[in-house]
């Protein structure tokens, strides 16, 4: 058996324990998703609900820490909006596919009517076994590779549809502040 996703949910709990600084507890977090996306049958019971749909897929969802960790596939050459999740970091795994992470920064006070100044900051490429780390607030969207869909495990420090978010169009100049979305749990049934 290869290291499974109570294995990575264990060593997340045991680095957030940790009287460390978050930035420190997300690295380990990250090196422990780097070694489930490593196991080429860590997603194996899970391929019935990919089939299904793109989700947002719940895995699991923590009592003690509040993150969630969740399985999603996106569709090949396609963007996302501009956004942040509010005070939920992510871990962003890539298990099949490839991405490219846009990371922005805020120019402005961020005054609520005030025309945001956002601005393209990095473009960090990711593929396979490859983690993103987003702190919470941090401005970013993201590209999925025009070969294939991506597979990819989300890990968020909140569920992000208790939280409020910001979407921002660069274009408009606007921003639009609401809740995430809701992850789905994992349909029960037979795996393959």
């Amino acid at each position: 058996m290869g290291y499974e996703l109570n294995d990575f949910v264990a060593d997340l709990r045991a680095a957030l324990s940790q009287p460390t600084p978050e930035a420190a507890q997300l690295e380990a977090g990250a090196a422990a998703l780097r070694r489930l996306l490593a196991n080429p049958d860590a997603l194996a019971p899970y391929q019935g609900a990919l089939a299904q749909g793109r989700g947002p897929w719940l895995l699991y969802q923590d009592p003690d820490h509040g993150f969630i960790v969740t399985l999603l596939r996106k569709q090949r050459a396609n963007s996302t909006p501009v956004h942040h999740h509010g005070e939920a970091w992510t871990l962003y795994g890539i298990f099949d596919g490839q991405e490219v992470v846009h990371r922005y920064d805020r120019h402005d006070a961020g005054r609520v009517g005030e025309r945001p100044d956002v601005r393209l900051a990095a473009d960090h490429v990711r593929g396979p076994g490859e983690v993103e780390i987003e702190p919470a607030f941090a401005i970013h969207n993201e590209t999925t590779g025009a070969e294939r869909d991506t597979i990819a495990i989300a890990v968020r420090g909140r569920d992000l549809s208790t939280i409020e978010q910001h979407w921002f169009d660069l274009d408009q100049g606007t921003v639009r502040v609401g809740r995430g979305s809701t992850a789905t749990p994992v349909p029960a049934g037979p795996t393959p």
